[in-house]
């Protein structure tokens, strides 16, 4: 059954991350700026990740986990199908934010269903099935609409529907024992705190490079398809590395995981500003996705065996709060300096080295 949750969590991210590769298209049809955009999509991502801790809290007290994912998900590819018909800035707007918390919703349901086994790869697998989607939707999403055009798109999310809602029969009526017990901040809450700091900065950080990718492939001249294709090749190598990275916390633990992640974005962050050469650059941002990649299991794996009881909220604070704060931090930021690609990126790859300074430094003190 975790195998159909990972399949429901690669078409959910898959279809959540068609907005972003098409940046150029949607900035020309609906004439909003590069800073509008970009801070538009930080601030609600920070939102809808937001509530993940609301939707994780109320989900830990349901049992019917296997009905709820199947329609959330059929929810959020319905509403997919008419981003190529909205013709004004809101309605764009409020149907990426439908798009969103749809997504959002399924995220800490979905983490607790593949955890229920307390198997640190099936939580690898089900976020590394995210990824995936992530990963392609770029191409994919470049190609359909060069080839076909995005108000097809009913094609597409009709026929994965109905793979869906076969698929779905599997794990419809599985009902889990709904075990949750109250939380002190102090004695619950507060054991997540490096998890929130890391995750915070790798959201500002990846947040930010994978909004300007594209806008800044387009400002030197290449083609939409070229901006999806980068995002995706990048993502795709986060799918080796995020399996990759639960592996080494079961080998060592979470101090040297994080590091090895950090000062890998960091590194290949700042050899992608400070190089000129612009496939190069492309190479140093794939590696930059990698080592981002690389902690996102493992932090998902860390916060629930800190709350076994509660693994929604959990999931929901190490993938949804934690993200939230990041992407508020990245939204204001765009919104002051978002016209400046290049310090965006410049401001994403220090920050990584300054995360993990300062984590070591905590863990240290306690």
């Amino acid at each position: 059954m975790e195998f159909v949750t990972a399949v429901f969590h690669f078409f959910a991210d898959f279809f959540n991350a068609f907005v972003k590769p098409l940046a150029p298209y949607f900035i020309e049809n609906l004439s909003i700026d590069n800073r509008t955009f970009a801070s538009f999509m930080a601030l609600l991502g920070g939102l809808t990740s937001l509530f993940q801790v609301f939707f994780g809290m109320y989900f830990d007290g349901k049992k019917r986990d296997g009905l709820y994912i199947t329609v959330i998900v059929l929810l959020e590819i319905f509403f997919v199908s008419f981003l190529g018909f909205v013709n004004s800035v809101f309605l764009f707007f409020l149907l990426v934010v439908i798009i969103r918390v749809l997504n959002s919703i399924f995220h800490p349901i979905g983490a607790s269903f593949a955890g229920k086994s307390e198997k640190g790869k099936h939580i690898a697998i089900f976020s590394v099935a995210g990824t995936l989607g992530a990963g392609l939707a770029p191409l994919f999403i470049t190609i359909f609409q060069g080839y076909v055009g995005i108000k097809k798109m009913y094609i597409l999310t009709f026929s994965v529907s109905i793979f869906l809602l076969v698929l779905s029969r599997t794990i419809l009526h599985y009902e889990k024992k709904a075990v949750r017990k109250n939380l002190s901040f102090r004695g619950d809450i507060l054991k997540l705190w490096s998890i929130f700091l890391i995750v915070a900065s790798r959201s500002f950080s990846m947040d930010i490079f994978h909004t300007y990718i594209p806008i800044y492939v387009n400002e030197v001249g290449k083609s939409l398809i070229i901006g999806g294709s980068i995002l995706t090749f990048g993502m795709i190598l986060g799918v080796f590395t995020n399996f990759f990275g639960t592996i080494v916390l079961e080998k060592t633990n979470d101090r040297f995981t994080n590091t090895v992640g950090f000062l890998g974005m960091g590194f290949f962050g700042l050899l992608f500003v400070l190089v000129p050469h612009l496939y190069l650059k492309i190479v140093f941002f794939i590696l930059f996705d990698g080592f981002s990649f690389f902690t996102m299991s493992s932090n998902i794996v860390s916060a629930q065996k800190l709350l076994p009881n509660n693994k929604a909220l959990a999931s929901s604070i190490s993938m949804g709060f934690s993200w939230a704060i990041g992407s508020f931090l990245s939204s204001g930021y765009a919104a002051i300096f978002g016209n400046n690609t290049m310090l965006m990126f410049l401001s994403a790859s220090v920050l990584p080295v300054l995360t993990i300074f300062v984590y070591n430094l905590s863990l240290r003190r306690e």
